[in-house]
């Protein structure tokens, strides 16, 4: 995109904006002549970018805020106009900020002259600013639609009228477009699926279905590539610190009982590390996650008088939940102030939870360290001991939901 510089002379009637575009003098061209007494501004539009050599502004002293004083008008009216102008022969513009539309016939040619009250100019502008990410169709739509409306008996209405909008959309919505899709286009489809399931359906009956549909399969989505994401992490053996950051960000995406993050959480008052984070659930909540890897070990190696215990991994990792959770509840008031504080939210730190994720089944390879570390998870009080393969099964039966179990209570009865 250019880069533009202005440079401003004063003239007997008032004064001049001239315009250098990319530093280069040779680009040096008159944008704006103000006549102060007349309080007229012309405007030159670059050459080959407009139709028309110049275009008048009446009742101005200054520029309007839909002209930009590098050159142009603004929100690619500009390029739109100057289409219009030209399938219309028209060879003279003016906007009035005091005068009436009109648009009439040069006398002895076949040429026109067109006026435009700034007020409706404006309101053409404002309308192409609506449809900013929208596509060039639905800009020319907005011009024909707005001439149409001026001047009924010289200008054609649009001929896209939304049946033959929809048309175009079906037709043209296909997989290959999606890896051309950028991050304004997806703003608008969310937009329009949200407009779509909120106006479509007349009974709320109807209504819920198509959100529980549509909610089903964005979550399979969401779940298949957290598990592949998943399973990728447990191939790299990636760090502890990347398995908090990601269970941090995913654990929040499928788990719907929990509604905030709170991602640095200091429950330790002096000399040791924060919690991996924190989540709020629906009732407010703290639950404390500590996060360490599937390869820690759970159970030792040798049993004790035939029984198997924790691994001392797996008790430093117990020890140090339990200090969270001990901590916790002796300065639960002001920790829920600081809460409520840096992340506008109520919590209720009474008895809050801590969820240690760590380990794998896979390591409990025979019925005794399979019975020994269900009795052992059993007698942990406050703190629920999570399997990285139990997470996965939860990830899976997630998907479990399917559309026939959605069913119209009323087509039943």
């Amino acid at each position: 995109m250019a880069k533009f510089t202005t440079e401003s002379s004063n003239i007997p009637t008032g004064r001049e904006i001239w315009v250098i575009e990319d530093e280069d003098a040779t680009t040096r061209r008159l944008a704006y002549t103000f006549n102060t007494r007349q309080n007229k501004i012309t405007f030159y539009p670059k050459e080959d970018d407009f139709e028309l050599s110049e275009i008048t502004l009446e009742g101005f002293t200054r520029l309007p805020e839909d002209f930009s004083e590098n050159g142009y008008i603004k929100q690619t009216v500009q390029y739109y106009l100057n289409k219009k102008i030209q399938e219309n022969n028209i060879t003279k513009l003016t906007i009035t900020n005091n005068g009436n539309n009109s648009y009439r016939k040069n006398r002895g040619e076949e040429t026109y002259s067109l006026t435009l009250k700034y007020e409706d100019f404006k309101t053409l502008r404002e309308n192409f600013i609506a449809e900013k990410n929208q596509y060039n169709q639905t800009k020319n739509d907005i011009l024909d639609n707005f001439f149409f409306r001026l001047f009924p008996t010289n200008f054609l209405e649009s001929t896209s009228t939304p049946l033959r909008q929809k048309g175009n959309f079906i037709r043209n919505l296909n997989a290959q477009i999606i890896p051309h899709l950028t991050v304004a286009d997806l703003q608008i489809v969310e937009t329009f699926i949200s407009e779509l399931l909120k106006n479509r359906y007349q009974r709320s009956t109807e209504k819920f279905l198509q959100l529980a549909r549509t909610k089903i399969q964005v979550d399979n989505v969401a779940i298949d590539r957290i598990l592949s994401d998943f399973q990728k992490n447990l191939d790299d053996n990636i760090s502890e610190n990347a398995w908090g950051k990601y269970l941090q960000k995913n654990l929040f995406l499928l788990e719907s009982k929990y509604v905030k993050i709170l991602r640095e959480l200091n429950v330790i008052l002096r000399g040791s590390r924060n919690v991996d984070f924190g989540m709020i659930d629906t009732k407010g909540y703290l639950d404390i996650f500590e996060i360490k890897k599937p390869t820690t070990n759970l159970l030792s190696a040798d049993t004790d008088r035939g029984n198997y215990y924790w691994h001392s991994e797996t008790v430093k990792a117990i020890v140090q939940a339990e200090k969270y959770l001990y901590n916790a509840e002796r300065k639960a008031s002001s920790l829920a102030e600081d809460i409520q504080r840096e992340d506008r939210i109520e919590v209720k730190v009474i008895k809050p939870r801590a969820i240690l994720i760590i380990g794998h089944s896979n390591q409990l390879d025979n019925d005794e360290k399979k019975a020994d570390f269900k009795v052992l998870r059993n007698s942990l009080k406050n703190i629920e001991i999570l399997l990285y393969d139990e997470l996965v099964e939860g990830m899976e039966n997630q998907k479990n939901k399917y559309y026939d179990q959605i069913i119209d209570v009323n087509a039943e009865q």
